[in-house]
């Protein structure tokens, strides 16, 4: 069994402003910072085996800051980006909408179902940020804890392929910057009965001064 920590990045600038930022790389705000900076005192005392992130800056960093002085083996993988907006990285909900119509709203009610112009699937995206997790179990060894750290819709993916679970309910499942989701992952077998243990946990949020 691996228990699997997944967390998100902080906040960034396009977070704040409602633009889709996937690939694009976006820094943490001075509020990202601050949330990063939370979510790493709430998991000082978690024993992590491994640390992966993304290789994006916002998760990257925010990946850093848990890392803390922890002497454990740590990387950054691009797999585990966020998914590829393609045409719409930089535009916002509207300006989306405005230009391909109805397109945001098959998004979130049908994920499953959608491919952005010029970007992934969210099947293409599961794929590959399972690949990395699945690289990392078997590195790791049995029996293992091992955090994740990357985003939103990344997030989602993982969560729906160790609970079974298909990938319209992605958008089911929140994911605030910074939240802490726990799985402790048996298997894919009909047999395994993986656990969601700790979903969206932003606790750690409530007393910081922003």
């Amino acid at each position: 069994m691996h228990t699997i920590y997944l967390v998100r990045h902080g906040q960034t600038e396009w977070n704040n402003s409602g633009f889709y930022q996937g690939y694009t790389n976006v820094p943490l705000n001075q509020v990202g910072i601050v949330q990063a900076d939370a979510v790493a005192k709430e998991l000082a005392s978690i024993e992590f085996d491994s640390i992966i992130a993304s290789d994006l800056d916002r998760a990257h960093i925010t990946a850093e800051k848990i890392l803390g002085n922890r002497q454990i083996p740590f990387k950054t993988d691009e797999r585990l980006r966020e998914i590829n907006f393609g045409d719409w990285e930089g535009f916002t909900y509207d300006q989306i909408e405005a230009k391909w119509p109805h397109s945001i709203y098959t998004m979130y009610r049908s994920p499953d179902k959608v491919k952005i112009s010029n970007g992934e699937s969210f099947q293409d995206l599961q794929e590959r940020a399972w690949q990395a997790v699945t690289d990392e179990m078997k590195a790791v060894g049995e029996d293992k804890t091992i955090l994740v750290v990357a985003h939103g819709g990344t997030n989602r993916t993982l969560i729906c392929k160790m609970l079974n679970l298909p990938l319209h309910f992605a958008w089911n499942f929140s994911q605030g910057n910074t939240a802490i989701s726990r799985v402790e992952f048996y298997g894919l077998t009909e047999d395994d009965h993986n656990t969601l243990s700790l979903l969206n946990y932003t606790k750690h949020l409530e007393s910081i001064q922003l």
